[in-house]
């Protein structure tokens, strides 16, 4: 709305001074310098006008731009958790299974009864300490 005005003032004054040159109140040599003065203004306005235009479009670029990289940030981020869930489930079963064997040869090498008691209230790193004391 404001470069509407802004034109709208421009197309005045060059009336105006289109008219104070045929009146013969202006000298010859003014004109020119006024229409070369308001194409210069012209000029400056529409450099101006078109290089907000562009910096806009950059803008809108960059903005496209990183919302598809936050979008691929999430993707791998969620991908990144499951495969954390998923290790940590493969450590946990892969302790579980350690612990039944770890038992199972060390009630093998057990010759009593209490011992084999003893070794079944065993767990986490006691069992696995038993383990290495029994095995070497």
């Amino acid at each position: 709305m404001v470069d509407l005005y802004i034109a709208l003032g421009l197309v005045v004054i060059v009336i105006i001074v289109y008219l104070l040159s045929r009146m013969k109140l202006l000298p010859k040599k003014s004109l020119l310098f006024v229409i070369g003065g308001l194409l210069g203004v012209l000029g400056l306005g529409l450099f101006n006008r078109l290089r907000r235009d562009s910096l806009v479009k950059e803008l809108e670029k960059r903005e496209k731009a990183l919302k598809e990289r936050e979008k691929k940030l999430e993707e791998l981020k969620n991908r990144s958790e499951i495969s954390e869930q998923k290790l940590n489930e493969m450590k946990a079963e892969f302790e579980r299974q350690r612990a039944a064997y770890e038992k199972e040869i060390l009630s093998l090498k057990a010759k009593s009864k209490e011992e084999k008691e003893k070794i079944d209230k065993l767990s986490g790193d006691e069992l696995h300490d038993a383990f290495w004391d029994a095995t070497g």
